[in-house]
């Protein structure tokens, strides 16, 4: 027993020494002055800590301190009222809108966009390739705001190095660019919209455009992003250019962007106006297994760089600068004026307006739906006062025969189906419109559509 209390005695000793031998390396060493405690995480608010201010927090409180901006234009204040209105709505990653929340880019999209119509980017990486730079020392209200961590984020300058943005933390909040932290370590400088790029961005610059098609296409801002979308209510972007060119010049072309493409006029890069359409291969795209030089995306050139789209990203239609994101996936352009029927074909007129109506085996109506014989039996009925045979067999022998190379628009065209003809109605320029099983009444192509191209029986004509 008296061995046991020794060492028990004895270990407490050693313990007592090696504690105080640490305690004294620790005093001399000072180990804590080499551990970092900050965080490259958003804060918010003052900085409050006892340490001495950044020369950044210094430089900041210098710029700030006496600045006089004058009468603020009653535009600006508007800016700068909606902004504040807007502090307490939550964060919402991806939101844009106070119901939803904001992330940075939503809220000063939203701002600008409520206040003077502007039509900015949503990105905030793209709306910082807007406007000409600007430093702290020249920051004004109304003034984007920029900072950049491990992304780029967006706000509106209010003035005196005050500034509102959407944190993950706080959502939309008022901060201080003089306060340190975050916010003034990646404070990244400025922006402000030329006057030239205001212009651009507000859709009333189009309202009196020479083209028709650029006109039109303003009428479908802010309709929301369907992928596979075929109404007016919803759409996706090569039904959009579809619909644009076909209700303001009589032009019909194919549904998807891949077909689209390979008819019209080539327009190089150089030669672009308003009104041409753009292509590109590989972005914007809904299902990630399309790409490696797919055309997958359109929009209708406005001009000074800009076009407007059914945009996935922005989930409506909307106003886009070709920044270097669309300048790296640019494939080409074309221009279809010279497809234009001119409103004189009624055959293809009540063909058109009948796009989309969905297929029904034996249909010979909108309102049931169409087959491929009840839909040329009905435009012709319809359009012309032709009362063309019920089936397409029929259709076949009754029409006169005329040859591929002398086919006009109107004519019939006939394919080989597996028990009787598919007939559509011929549009010129190789396409034709037709009641498909998978797509309903829609445009394809003679030479492009592998289906149709080798089964072509022939052309007939009823008039």
């Amino acid at each position: 027993m008296a061995r046991r209390r020794t060492a028990a005695r004895g270990n407490g000793t050693t313990f007592l020494m090696v504690g105080a031998l640490l305690l004294i390396l620790a005093l001399l060493f000072r180990p804590w002055d080499f551990i970092n405690f900050t965080s490259d995480t958003p804060t918010t608010g003052n900085n409050t800590s006892d340490t001495q201010p950044t020369e950044a927090e210094n430089k900041m409180k210098n710029i700030f301190a006496d600045r006089d901006y004058g009468d603020l234009d009653p535009e600006t204040e508007d800016i700068l009222s909606a902004a504040r209105s807007l502090v307490g709505t939550p964060f919402q990653s991806g939101g844009s809108s106070p119901e939803e929340g904001f992330n940075s880019s939503g809220f000063t999209q939203h701002v600008y966009e409520e206040t003077t119509g502007l039509r900015m980017p949503r990105i905030a990486q793209h709306q910082n390739e807007l406007g000409e730079h600007v430093t702290a020392e020249d920051l004004f209200p109304g003034d984007l705001v920029f900072f950049e961590g491990n992304t780029i984020m967006s706000g509106i300058y209010l003035g005196h190095g005050e500034f509102v943005t959407a944190s993950q933390s706080n959502g939309v909040e008022t901060l201080r660019l003089q306060d340190g932290g975050f916010w003034t370590e990646y404070f990244a400088g400025g922006k402000r919209l030329t006057e030239e790029e205001k212009a651009a961005l507000h859709p009333d610059t189009y309202t009196d455009h020479s083209h028709p098609a650029v006109r039109h296409a303003m009428e479908y801002l802010d309709i929301p992003y369907e992928f596979g979308g075929n109404t007016p209510e919803a759409f996706d972007c090569s039904f959009f250019t579809q619909l644009v060119l076909r209700e303001s010049m009589d032009v019909y072309i194919p549904r998807v962007t891949t077909d689209q493409y390979l008819i019209g006029d080539t327009v190089e890069r150089e030669d672009l106006e308003p009104g041409d359409v753009l292509f590109f291969s590989g972005v914007d795209l809904e299902d990630e297994d399309r790409g490696n030089g797919e055309i997958t995306h359109a929009g209708i050139y406005l001009g000074e760089g800009l076009m407007i789209h059914a945009s996935r990203t922005e989930a409506k239609t909307q106003i886009s600068y070709l920044n270097d994101y669309w300048n790296d996936n640019y494939t080409g352009a074309r221009r279809y004026e010279n497809m234009s029927l001119q409103g004189e074909h009624p055959v293809v007129q009540e063909a058109a307006s009948l796009l989309y109506t969905p297929f029904e085996s034996g249909g010979t109506s909108p309102d049931e739906g169409f087959n491929t014989s009840g839909l040329v039996k009905y435009v012709y009925r319809e359009s012309l006062g032709i009362d063309l045979p019920d089936t397409a067999n029929a259709q076949f022998e009754a029409g006169e025969k005329i040859e591929r190379s002398e086919m006009e628009i109107g004519d019939l065209v006939f394919f080989e189906g597996s028990s009787s003809y598919l007939p559509g109605i011929y549009i010129g320029h190789d396409q034709f419109i037709i009641a498909s099983e998978s797509s309903g009444v829609t445009t394809r192509h003679l030479e492009h559509d592998d289906f149709f191209s080798e089964r072509f029986a022939g052309g007939r004509r009823y008039y």
